[in-house]
């Protein structure tokens, strides 16, 4: 047996050896395992990308007009009920003036279908004094167009006479003719109104008409839609929400379906999920799912670094048919556009609940199929 004994290492020898070759492999395979991990959490594409989703509603004019007022800028809140704009109807002149004439013909066609006798024997007769009283509700309709017409004829005028770009005759003229329409207007009121109030006497006196009553409602339902012609219309909210784009301003005209202004809702209430091709796991209604946001919990140098953002689980609701492209804002390829399956995740939770994420409408989250 040897009683050689080994030769001592000093101990800055084995710290020299453990810095060039163990060290080295550590940092190594820490690096490994960090680029791994960065690669999992920040770059590696998930199962599905999904966008948040809210409700957008588009404000429109019904028909031609001419916006009085415009109440609301870009991004300002409202609420449900707020007024956005409000439309005068009374500059469609071809609309009005059609559907007044049409009322107009049809009661003298029904005025010459009375007996001119019983006309004769009495000047309180219900069914005349009735069609009377829609004749004159017409020609107050078509006048309160004329007198809108000239007050707004007026109004130019004035504000070229206050710059001495037009002559007194010329104003004088303006405004003499809006006083007449405005006269001839309080006039013909004020006889509606009395003759209303003879037509209530007669109908308690005489209410058997010998005319088609049918026939007289519908004059009367059709005039009162020409009346409603003349009141300026008010668009108001329908949700809660701010406004996204602003497409008209006040004093310019709408045609009928013309965009005025869109409102989205600050509430994200569904994600939309796009599976791209090729579709390895197809999803399917009831499929449980896994939401992440893409915010990081922690801030300031250290962020790139944090944990995920918030993590919900919910439910698949619809799923599409038909595959649909998406550009590459979306997706994580660098293609102009893909094919893609989408489908709806509506953020409820099993009792009905609604699921809160700290996310804006359009935001993008990464989906994960639980169990899969």
């Amino acid at each position: 047996m040897s009683d050689k004994q080994p030769i001592p290492i000093p101990a800055e020898q084995k710290w020299q050896d453990f810095r060039q070759v163990v060290l080295p492999v550590i940092v190594f395979l820490l690096c490994i395992t960090g680029v791994m991990l960065l690669w999992w959490s920040k770059v590696s594409p998930s199962s599905v990308v999904g966008e948040a989703r809210s409700e957008n509603i588009i404000l429109s004019s019904p028909r031609a007009g001419f916006l009085e007022k415009v109440n609301v800028g870009r991004f300002d809140s409202v609420k449900e009920g707020d007024e956005i704009a409000l439309i005068d109807y009374s500059m469609d002149p071809d609309f009005a003036d059609a559907t007044v004439e049409w009322v107009r013909a049809q009661v003298d066609l029904l005025t010459l279908t009375i007996d001119p006798m019983q006309r004769a024997r009495t000047a309180l007769n219900y069914n005349q004094l009735r069609l009377d009283w829609l004749n004159e509700r017409t020609s107050v309709a078509a006048l309160k167009i004329e007198f809108q017409n000239s007050e707004k004829e007026f109004n130019r005028i004035e504000s070229l006479f206050k710059e001495n770009l037009v002559s007194e005759t010329v104003y004088n003229k303006a405004k003499t003719d809006r006083d007449s329409y405005a006269v001839q207007v309080q006039q013909k009121t004020e006889l509606v109104a009395s003759i209303e109030t003879a037509l209530r006497e007669a109908q308690e006196n005489d209410p058997a008409s010998q005319l088609d009553e049918a026939q007289i409602e519908r004059l009367d339902k059709g005039l009162s839609r020409v009346e409603g012609l003349l009141d300026y219309i008010k668009l108001e909210s329908p949700i809660d929400g701010e406004i996204g784009s602003i497409s008209k301003q006040t004093g310019e005209s709408v045609q009928p379906g013309e965009t005025i202004a869109t409102i989205s809702s600050s509430e994200v209430k569904k994600i939309v999920g796009y599976v791209p091709q090729p579709i390895h796991l197809e999803p399917k209604i009831g499929m449980e799912v896994e939401i992440r946001t893409r915010r990081p919990t922690s801030s300031g140098l250290f962020s790139f670094f944090g944990a995920q953002g918030q993590v919900k689980r919910a439910k698949i609701t619809k799923v599409s048919n038909r595959l649909e492209a998406v550009g590459s804002g979306i997706l994580r390829s660098r293609t102009a556009y893909k094919k893609v399956l989408p489908f709806t995740i509506d953020l409820v939770d099993d009792d009905g609940e609604p699921i809160k994420l700290n996310i804006h409408p359009g935001e993008l989250v990464d989906i994960h199929f639980v169990g899969e």
